[in-house]
């Protein structure tokens, strides 16, 4: 069996063509292909507006900025999922809480939540793990009932839907991902939403722009430069098109995988309520924490056998930069942490495969 990697990314001669349209354009930074994939994005989505970004933290940083917040600020996020959001928060001084999350969907647990809730909380983070979608109609209730925003950190759930609506579009604000190991991938890039009036689209556009609206090099507001590029977008517009098929390929990747490893006791899948119909970013496997399994080890003796896997996030109390904001109420983070490892999972992952490496996987735990 040749090297299987952890993630590919799917691209094709359509894609190659509309970079090179992009590039003899000479409109390289700006233009046709930025402007297109933002519409067509916010239509995939049935919102009103879409901005797009040059990654998927550039996303979240915009939004902390536009909504003015301070020092000391207190931040809610989920004890497991990528940390992008609260490390922004640790290097604007804001005061991340942390939440533990449900163990079977991976996504925050909603009714631990108002425990964390203080006057100083200005922010509910919430992240959409490996395609899941949270809880939101509890996490509405809170938000309303303490006055707080929501921002979705939707990078890795681009596609999935919660009754028919699509992932990015709960929140008061939603953030995108499109790197290279994403569903629609533009290398790197990103892309915010918003429920906020056509005000705050304004200031998200000119934070963006160097604080910059309509007259060139008339600074409004301190803004930062996190534009995307013309030929990133073009990749971007291509792959677009092709998001149902990505994710129906993903889903019956998804279900081999269930059918091969459904009779071994010591793993676990992520598991979706039937409200969701998923865009599955990653194949999440959570080994038995009583079978006191070595993750890493299992990982270097895949790699050996040349399946490439990868861990699942640290939770922030293993840690160094989170040591002033240690929790002992996210004990199901930090267990999942040291147990999760991902699976080979993208369009083209031949059956094949997906049983080669289920059958090494069951052999290497048992």
């Amino acid at each position: 069996m040749k090297f299987i990697p952890y993630a590919k990314p799917s691209l094709i001669n359509v894609d190659k063509k509309h970079l090179i349209k992009a590039f003899d354009s000479t409109w390289i930074s700006g233009g046709f292909y930025v402007d297109s994939f933002e519409k067509n994005f916010a239509k995939f989505l049935n919102c009103n507006k879409a901005l797009s970004v040059n990654n998927g933290t550039s996303a979240i940083d915009l939004v902390y900025q536009s909504l003015s917040l301070k020092p000391g600020d207190e931040i809610i996020f989920p004890g497991y999922g990528y940390m992008a959001a609260s490390n922004l928060a640790l290097k604007y001084g804001y005061k991340p809480k942390f939440v533990d999350v449900d163990p079977d969907s991976l996504c925050i647990d909603v009714e631990k939540i108002e425990k964390q809730i203080t006057k100083k909380t200005k922010l509910l983070v919430v992240i959409n793990t490996y395609g899941n979608i949270c809880d939101f109609k509890e996490i509405f209730k809170i938000s309303k009932k303490h006055n707080l925003n929501i921002l979705e950190d939707a990078a890795e759930s681009l596609g999935s839907t919660l009754n028919n609506k699509q992932a990015g579009t709960f929140g008061d604000f939603g953030t995108f991902s499109f790197q290279a190991t994403k569903s629609v991938t533009t290398g790197e890039g990103g892309m915010i939403t918003t429920k906020k009036p056509q005000s705050h689209f304004k200031k998200l556009s000119m934070i963006r722009n160097h604080g910059v609206d309509k007259k060139r090099y008339f600074h409004i507001l301190p803004g930062s430069n996190f534009r995307l590029t013309n030929l990133q977008a073009a990749i971007g517009y291509s792959q677009l098109k092709r998001i149902n098929f990505f994710k129906n390929e993903r889903k019956k990747v998804f279900k081999l995988y269930q059918n091969y490893l459904k009779d071994c006791k010591d793993i676990s899948l992520q598991k979706f309520s039937n409200k969701v119909n998923p865009m599955i970013w990653t194949l999440c496997v959570t080994l038995s924490s009583k079978k006191k399994l070595n993750r890493d080890n299992l990982i270097k003796k895949l790699l050996k056998r040349k399946i490439e896997t990868r861990n699942g996030f640290y939770s922030p109390n293993q840690l160094k930069i989170y040591k002033n904001f240690k929790s002992k109420e996210i004990k199901i983070s930090d267990t999942i942490s040291k147990n999760i490892i991902c699976l080979p999972i993208y369009p083209g992952l031949k059956e094949n495969e997906i049983r080669h490496i289920s059958k090494n996987l069951i052999e290497l735990i048992n």
